[in-house]
């Protein structure tokens, strides 16, 4: 269709490569699963020889199907059956982090049914896959977001200072 745009074009996907959790000590790089809550984030962690770390912002995809967004250093899930992908934007692609907030949540609007716990995620499957071309600006509802969040927080300090 010509109002989408392929994955590959759009990101180089990558093979997570790492151990499971209970290999690695504790330390400063968040190490990511297939898990839903905290972004996939399990634990901090010191990585080890041959671990593939990598740089955001990028995406992850789970085993899943749950896409998720990470914009510093993270150690994502590699051995097994619940491998993750990263999704890293080509440098071309022009993609900045809401950008990719955007293409995440498209993402796993259009694809996440895809995937479960017979038919996981993998290159060879998200390879052919495509995202709508033209999405609506996330910066406006990010804002937005940003605004309401802060006048709760200012309204609970107030309504804490008057006990």
């Amino acid at each position: 269709m010509a109002d989408e745009v392929a994955l590959v074009e759009l990101f180089e996907l990558a093979a997570a490569s790492s151990r499971g959790i209970g290999a690695y000590r504790p330390g400063p790089l968040p190490f990511v699963t297939s898990a839903a809550a905290n972004n996939g984030v399990v634990g901090y962690v010191t990585p080890l020889a041959g671990d593939r770390v990598f740089a955001g912002p990028a995406i992850c995809v789970s085993a899943l199907g749950q896409a998720s967004l990470h914009l510093g250093r993270f150690l994502p899930k590699g051995n097994g059956g619940d491998s993750l992908t990263v999704l890293l934007p080509r440098q071309d692609a022009g993609l900045g982090p809401l950008d990719l907030v955007g293409l995440a949540a498209a993402f796993n609007l259009l694809h996440r049914w895809r995937f479960s716990y017979g038919r996981k995620c993998s290159l060879a499957r998200l390879a052919p896959l495509a995202l709508p071309a033209d999405l609506p600006p996330v910066a406006p509802l990010w804002l937005a977001g940003t605004a309401m969040a802060d006048a709760v927080t200012r309204r609970l300090g107030r309504l804490a200072g008057a006990e």
